[in-house]
């Protein structure tokens, strides 16, 4: 067991694990079923999805779903010896570990037998996270195929979380759009109301009349112009006709 359980790139690590938006956020189906995908896989009693943070762990999912989200304490969760790690690492039965039973990694949860991590890495090799499956009994046997497809699952996940950063991203450019052209409608509009009021309620002479309703149009000019620049035209159908 390493002394140092903080990676050699730590501050990138956990600046990339910030860039993700997934630290303390709400349960999603998608990570939800590939915990039970993996508990299936080892035919474990649990598995979990965590992303180890400066000082803690978040377990964004777990089979069952009862145990998350929440957060651990890193020094008691064995993720942060996993990410330490290229490969899969498999305890088929902790009590074997005399460097563990003991160690702050398991305290709380006195029970635990059997721990497999994969790595959840970015594009740069760095661990975010891990997926793992633990149980209550010693797993002697984990075939070289189970070990394949957890690290499969965990290549997914990070796969998953750059499509969710995309969408994330887009949303907030979808919410800023229209901020922005409700900001800018604001006053045309406003200014069409007023208008309308003033006229509707006195009489005036043609020559104010006629003032107001360049106004009026002034400000829908300014409306359809916001629209026709904020909403884009549909493309024209490239396709050739043979």
């Amino acid at each position: 067991m390493p002394v140092d359980i903080i990676p050699e790139d730590e501050s990138f690590r956990i600046e990339e694990l910030n860039r993700f938006e997934i630290l303390n956020t709400l349960p999603e189906t998608d990570f939800d079923l590939l915990t039970l995908l993996a508990a299936e896989i080892f035919d474990s009693e649990k598995a979990f999805i965590c992303f180890v943070d400066k000082d803690e762990v978040f377990i964004k999912a777990s089979f069952p779903a009862e145990y998350g989200p929440r957060a651990t304490k890193r020094a008691e969760n064995l993720c942060s010896l996993s990410i330490l790690k290229d490969e899969v690492t498999v305890y088929h039965d902790i009590h074997q570990h005399y460097e563990l039973t003991d160690s702050s990694f398991l305290k709380g949860d006195d029970d635990l037998r059997f721990y497999a991590a994969a790595p959840i890495k970015n594009g740069s090799g760095s661990a975010l996270g891990t997926i793992c499956v633990t149980d209550s009994k010693a797993h002697p046997d984990v075939s070289e195929k189970q070990i394949r497809l957890l690290q499969l699952l965990a290549d997914h996940i990070m796969e998953k979380m750059e499509s969710r950063l995309v969408n994330l991203q887009l949303q907030k450019t979808h919410d800023e759009f229209l901020r922005r052209l409700s900001h800018d409608l604001k006053n045309p509009v406003t200014s069409i109301s007023l208008y309308a009021q003033l006229l509707g309620s006195r009489e005036m002479s043609a020559e104010k009349v006629f003032s107001m309703a360049s106004k009026i149009e002034i400000s829908s000019q300014k409306i359809q112009t916001l629209l026709s620049t904020a909403i884009p035209k549909p493309q024209p159908d490239t396709c050739v006709q043979s």
